[in-house]
C-alpha cells in the first residue's frame, strides 16, 4: 500500500499548516465573537450542500457512464486498483463525461459523497490497449485528491478563511497538484515515460501529434518564460505550469532512484 502522507509536496505541507493555523485561527476569533450566529449560518449551509448533491448526482447519473464491472470493466479495474493501493476504504464513484471536448478529470466531493469525473476526450487522448498506464497516471491523480484528503468537507471548512487570504490559497492548490502528480507517478513506478507522457498528452491536447512530441523541448520552454511575468501568472493561478509540473515528476522518479523506461520522444 502507498504511504499518501510520505508522498506529499514540501510545499504542500507548508502551505497546508498554514491554512489550517490560519484558518482555525479566524474560525475561533469568528466563533468567540459571534458563535450563535456562526452556527445558524453552518445549518442551511450543510443543507444547501446537501440539496446541491442531490442535483448533482442526478444530473451524473441522467447524462454521464458510471463506470462499474457492466460498464468499462477495464477502466474500473484500474480504479478499483489504485483505490486500494492508496488505501481509499471507498472507492469514488467514478463517471465518464461527455464535456464537449475539454480534456479534464476531477475529483468532486459532496459532504460523504465521492466522485471522480473523466472526461471521455481525455480517456480518447490517452487510452491505448497496450499501456493502460497513461490513464491510469490520471485516474490515480485524481483519486489522490480523494486520498490526501484535498476535497475533505471538514478540512476545507476550517481553511476557508485562510484560502481567502491572497495568493495562500492559489499556493496551497499548487502545492496540491504538485502531491497528487508524486502519488499518481508512485502507482506507476517502473513507467515514468508513461507518467510524463500523459502529462504532455494534457498539454497538448492530440493523440495524432504526441508520438512526435519532444519532451526535453517542451521542458526547455520554462526557460523562455519572461520571468517577471511568469511568476506572477504562477502566484495567480490554481495549477503549476505543465512545464513545472512534468520536471516536478522527473525528479521525484530520481529521487526514488526509479529506473526510466527506454527514453523516446513522448
Amino acid at each position: 500500500m502507498i504511504s499518501v502522507n510520505e508522498l506529499r509536496h514540501p510545499k504542500e505541507k507548508l502551505y497546508r499548516m498554514l491554512c489550517m493555523v490560519f484558518g482555525g485561527l479566524i474560525w475561533a476569533g469568528l466563533l468567540l465573537g459571534t458563535m450563535f450566529s456562526i452556527l445558524i449560518m453552518l445549518l442551511p449551509l450543510a443543507l444547501m450542500l446537501w440539496i446541491a448533491g442531490r442535483f448533482f448526482r442526478a444530473a451524473l447519473f441522467g447524462n454521464s457512464v458510471l463506470v462499474d464491472e457492466q460498464q468499462y470493466a477495464e477502466l474500473n479495474a484500474i480504479v478499483k486498483d489504485v483505490g486500494h493501493k492508496l488505501g481509499l476504504s471507498r472507492i469514488p464513484e467514478t463517471f465518464v463525461v461527455n464535456a464537449g471536448g475539454l480534456t479534464n478529470a476531477l475529483a468532486v466531493k459532496f459532504l460523504s459523497t465521492q466522485y471522480v469525473l473523466m472526461f471521455s476526450s481525455l480517456v480518447d487522448l490517452l487510452w491505448d490497449e497496450k499501456d493502460s498506464d497513461r490513464v491510469r497516471m490520471i485516474v490515480a491523480h485524481e483519486l489522490a485528491h480523494h486520498a490526501a484528503g484535498h476535497v475533505n468537507f471538514w478540512v476545507g471548512l476550517l481553511m476557508k478563511p485562510a484560502m481567502m487570504i491572497p495568493f495562500l490559497g492559489a499556493a496551497y492548490n499548487r502545492s496540491c497538484e504538485l502531491t497528487a502528480d508524486r502519488i499518481a507517478a508512485a502507482c506507476i513506478p517502473a513507467n515514468r515515460e508513461a507518467a510524463v507522457t500523459a502529462m504532455i498528452t494534457l498539454a497538448s491536447g492530440s493523440q495524432v501529434l504526441t508520438p512526435h512530441t519532444s519532451v526535453e523541448a517542451f521542458k526547455r520552454q520554462e526557460q523562455k518564460i519572461p520571468a517577471v511575468f511568469g511568476f506572477l501568472q504562477e502566484i495567480l493561478s490554481s495549477h503549476p505550469r505543465m512545464t513545472k509540473r512534468i520536471l516536478a515528476i522527473e525528479a521525484f522518479y530520481d529521487s526514488r532512484s526509479v529506473q526510466p523506461v527506454a527514453a523516446q520522444a513522448a
